[in-house]
């Protein structure tokens, strides 16, 4: 009997996680991104090719065939994929684990699950 109540709890625990009402270390890194340097880091590492909007209507962008991050099947892309992909580059796209920190990244991941 007192297997199940741990059970039980631990359910509970990870359903309050999953839900959103334990903060997650990742929301914990994007509030520590200001709002601020959230449109210069991505205007800075990012619209050069994804162009302000997302849509990767730059020069840039069609020449590289960048991603157009306003899609359903980068918006239905999962956190952490995304997150890996900037983390390490895909195609052109350099890897930026080197230049931006995981708080950093995950404000960009925020930023273009948003478009």
């Amino acid at each position: 009997m007192k297997s199940v109540f741990k059970i039980a709890a631990v359910s509970l625990f990870l359903a309050i996680g999953c839900f959103g009402l334990i903060p997650t270390a990742a929301s914990e890194k994007v509030s520590a991104v200001e709002t601020s340097e959230l449109a210069s880091l991505y205007g800075t590492h990012c619209a050069s090719c994804h162009g302000g909007d997302g849509r990767a209507n730059t020069p840039k962008g069609r020449d590289t065939d960048a991603d157009d991050l306003t899609t359903s099947k980068v918006q239905n892309m999962s956190t952490a994929k995304m997150t890996r992909i900037i983390k390490n580059g895909k195609g052109d796209m350099p890897g930026f684990a080197r230049k931006l920190t995981a708080a950093q990244i995950a404000a960009i991941v925020q930023h273009v699950k948003s478009f």
